[in-house]
């Protein structure tokens, strides 16, 4: 069975149970994309935490409007931009999403460390459908036109890409 970039079940009920560490184990990316998602990664973790734009950086979260995932779902999504503008068509846009999601959940650790708001996985969760609705809007898509970009291809006879189901653990009898 074929498995997508980003593996793993998270509790939404446990607080702690996404971590930055859970997160990276998840992430799989095929072998010809590791190299840019690891620039996109790298990129990402200078910007957050150097010395020299770590304090810019939070000055920026501060400054957005909006609560916490709204904040950390918008920021990951602008740096993203910025890091795929200045690579000048570099990078391959796959990587963008599974990028920022590993971003997103090291600057939500961070927060959650240092006592900067309570990070749950409601507040991750939110914070990624968030990450990835900027990120679609930005490249001019929606979910909206990816629905009916579905629909179209169903109506010509055209099958879309199937989406697997989930592996299912045995039931005892």
């Amino acid at each position: 069975m074929e498995q997508g970039l980003i593996q793993g079940a998270q509790s939404p009920d446990n607080a702690d149970s996404i971590t930055p560490e859970k997160i990276a184990e998840g992430i799989q990316i095929p072998d010809d994309l590791k190299e840019a998602y690891e620039r996109v990664v790298a990129s990402g973790m200078q910007v957050l935490f150097s010395k020299d734009t770590h304090q810019a950086a939070l000055d920026i979260f501060k400054a957005q409007e909006g609560d916490v995932a709204q904040k950390l779902g918008q920021g990951i999504a602008g740096l993203l931009a910025t890091i795929y503008g200045e690579a000048n068509g570099s990078l391959p846009p796959q990587v963008m999403i599974p990028a920022g999601v590993e971003l997103l959940v090291q600057a939500a650790d961070f927060m959650r460390r240092s006592g900067m708001a309570k990070i749950t996985n409601k507040v991750i969760g939110d914070a990624m459908d968030i990450m990835v609705t900027s990120i679609l809007e930005g490249a001019g898509l929606s979910i909206d036109k990816m629905v009916g970009f579905v629909d179209q291809k169903m109506a010509s006879g055209e099958q879309p890409p199937a989406a697997e189901e989930p592996e299912q653990p045995p039931t005892e009898a």
